[in-house]
């Protein structure tokens, strides 16, 4: 059976139209065997069947074409298809044949209309673009955008051809770099859609809609488009080649700088939008077709993909997690008002959760406030809230010192001092006001959350909730059960990280939980490295150039010694020499050289502008400083081989469900390399029996740290993290 539907109607009065052989529309209408409309083989198999036999209907005045999924239209291609790909040529081939079947929309004797209800990404925007025109509902499901460069790849159906035809070539890049989502009006404003209609009645609307646009032969809407790409700062970007060369140069300037030139999908995008712009459509989606067939064969697609579809367990949840739900009519109470308490109520707020935000310190709740109210600013100036939204958000906040709101919460988040017997009275002083539905969260890096649910009568409804900092752009949330967490009180948490636009992890109640554990590795190694006479800008460089966000001592400064050294410490008593922490550590500590709080650590920090500390007074061990490291492999080997030796540790000890979420953990709480697929992926990737060797000579060298037990095992038997 067909998963398109070719029905011929004067009115469209449902999701499948009622038949009428002389009806003025044919509608194409998918209803794809996927809940999300997924451009699989089968899928575009079909279409192929289906588009000669649209042509057979005479005396029709417009193909429309719509989906049968409530709030899809098509959510993108089958990814299946990229992770399968390994012959270029073959790649090629598809591409074309698929570049050429969604052409054919527009080349119907009569215009054709895409009516968009729902998510349109990827290969579904590829395909509307095919379309004369298309029209948008304006509803908040409706998102519409290419992501295809957060996959390692360009959009290749087409979409970065027409896209660029369309909107010309700033345009064009302005909807495919960024690989985000857009709303309908967005969508509108910037050219790719050319109507809206309202949700209600949007069939009937949407009919009105190709009236009107059929009734001028479509002038209406050449002249919309030609009005949005006219003035003379288009006619001389768009219009010239000296423009468009300065546009894709300093498209190139920006990409490379935020990617390191590691990722070369965004460049290949604009490679080929900018040839697409002063060239034919067939040789430009020729182009299209050769550069994508190079890079969904290559490994950074590969790994970007795998990365995403971690993401999407994450997101989406798996049928192995415990069950639970956060009620959208509860609020929640927030106790703290300091960096991470403000930054939760912020990104709360503004998922729509009323908030209550309690400290027992006036000055905190000032700061917290105008943290909150910053955050609500940006997003105003950046027009991603409208005043009457943000004013609307600011009206869901209370405040204040005294505990109020507690019968109407559905969680209690503490984000108290990182103190266990504060927090243990927090608990104490809330549980037997805590309603029935409600869960308690704590919000701690390191502290057990069973001894701080112990003895605790509301114990089975305590769940730690570890975010990071800063909590609006920091996506990751390690969900940790202690000894007596419900099934149901996780299934919550996890919900409302989710409803908070986070990406949840359930972690092993154990000190450090996963990131820490992992991340403290990388900035004792890199204090060993100074120590041994490689210079500490060297060593940030080299880790800034390998694709990680911060250097390790840009990255101490930032976080703050005396937390580095206290998270050490824990670790240490907790593990062994394998975290014990340098002398020179503790010195700088007891100096008050803390980092960029004080203005002073392994850096000094004036406003911006960072410099070395050379003041700091570091004993170089004279004995290793003929081993000392300078070239940038063996110093990536050092700082990445011993969080390799702990990850390995983590899933050995059950810290983490898999491989997949220990690697999504770390993308997102440490931003390690995507483009590497993970610290696993990588390991996989250079050999774990390399790593072993490496690890090994270290530890002969006076490296504490010994590989693992599990790691041996795995190297030994030739067998990698990843079956």
């Amino acid at each position: 059976m067909s998963q398109f539907k070719l029905i011929r109607s004067s009115v469209w009065d449902g999701v499948f139209p009622t038949e009428d052989p002389k009806g003025r529309f044919l509608h194409i209408v998918i209803d794809a065997e996927s809940n999300a409309n997924v451009l699989s083989r089968s899928v575009l198999e079909d279409l192929k069947k289906t588009l000669p036999r649209a042509i057979e209907h005479d005396g029709i005045q417009a193909v429309i074409v719509s989906s049968a999924k409530d709030g899809y239209f098509i959510s993108g291609a089958d990814l299946d298809i990229i992770e399968s790909a390994s012959d270029p040529d073959e790649v090629f081939d598809q591409c074309r044949l698929t570049q050429d079947l969604f052409g054919n929309f527009s080349g119907f004797p009569v215009p054709s209309f895409c009516v968009i209800n729902g998510v349109c990404l990827g290969g579904g925007l590829e395909l509307a673009l095919g379309c004369s025109v298309r029209i948008a509902v304006n509803d908040p499901s409706t998102r519409i955008g290419l992501p295809e460069v957060n996959l390692g790849i360009i959009p290749g159906f087409g979409g970065t051809v027409r896209m660029t035809r369309l909107l010309g070539l700033r345009g064009a890049l302005q909807w495919i770099l960024p690989a985000g989502r857009m709303p309908a009006k967005a969508a509108l404003i910037r050219g790719v859609v050319d109507a809206l209609v309202a949700p209600e009645g949007f069939r009937t609307l949407a009919i009105k809609t190709i009236d009107t646009m059929l009734s001028d032969n479509l002038k209406s809407v050449v002249a919309r488009r030609s009005k949005l790409r006219s003035g003379f700062l288009s006619r001389l970007i768009d219009g010239t080649a000296l423009g468009r060369y300065f546009v894709s140069q300093q498209a190139l300037k920006t990409v490379r700088k935020k990617t390191g030139g590691k990722m070369p999908a965004p460049e290949k995008a604009i490679e080929v939008a900018s040839y697409a712009a002063s060239n034919s459509l067939e040789s430009s989606l020729v182009l299209e077709a050769r550069q994508i067939s190079q890079l969904v064969t290559g490994t950074i697609s590969r790994n970007l993909v795998n990365i995403f579809q971690d993401s999407e367990r994450s997101r989406r949840g798996t049928h192995e997690e415990p069950t639970g739900d956060w009620d959208d009519e509860k609020s929640l109470i927030v106790l703290g008002a300091g960096t991470m308490g403000s930054g939760v109520a912020s990104v709360a707020l503004q998922k729509g959760i009323p908030v209550r935000l309690r400290d027992i310190s006036s000055d905190s709740l000032l700061s917290g406030l105008k943290v909150i109210g910053n955050d609500l600013h940006q997003r105003f100036k950046k027009r991603r809230v409208t005043t009457q939204k943000r004013d609307a958000l600011l009206s869901s906040l209370t405040y204040g010192k005294e505990l109020h709101g507690l019968k109407k919460c559905g969680c209690v988040l503490e984000a108290v001092v990182e103190r266990m017997d504060v927090k243990k009275s927090v608990l104490a002083d809330i549980a037997d006001r805590l309603p029935e539905d409600a869960i308690f969260a704590t919000n701690t890096s390191a502290l057990s959350v069973t001894l701080i649910q112990e003895n605790s009568p509301v114990a089975d409804r305590v769940v730690g909730l570890h975010f990071f900092n800063p909590v609006p752009r920091m996506p990751l949330v390690e969900v940790i059960p202690g000894e007596w967490t419900s099934p149901e009180t996780v299934g919550k948490a996890l919900s409302l990280a989710r409803k908070l636009g986070k990406y949840p992890v359930i972690v092993k109640d154990s000190p450090g939980f996963l990131v820490n554990r992992i991340l403290i590795p990388y900035m004792l190694s890199a204090s060993r490295l100074l120590l041994t006479g490689t210079p500490g800008p060297l060593i940030d460089e080299v880790a800034r150039k390998h694709g990680l966000p911060m250097g390790p001592f840009r990255l101490m400064d930032e976080v703050g010694l005396d937390v580095g050294l206290e998270v050490s410490n824990t670790l240490f008593a907790a593990y062994g020499d394998r975290y014990k922490a340098s002398s020179m550590l503790s010195d700088m500590v007891q100096k008050n050289w803390l980092g960029k709080k004080s203005k002073i650590g392994f850096y000094r920090h004036q406003g911006r502008q960072m410099t070395w500390n050379t003041t700091n007074d570091i004993p170089v061990n004279a004995s290793q400083l003929i081993n000392k490291p300078r070239t940038p492999d063996p110093i990536i080997a050092a700082l990445v081989d011993p969080m390799i030796d702990e990850a390995a540790r983590c899933l050995e000890e059950n810290v983490v469900q898999d491989p997949g979420m220990l690697d999504l953990a770390m993308i997102m709480g440490t931003g390690f390399p995507p483009h590497l697929g993970g610290l696993l992926r990588d390991a996989d990737a250079q050999g774990l029996q390399v790593i072993v060797d490496r690890l090994e000579k270290a530890h002969g060298a006076g490296d504490p740290r010994t590989p693992s037990s599990y790691l041996c095992k795995l190297a030994h038997a030739n067998e990698p993290f990843y079956s």
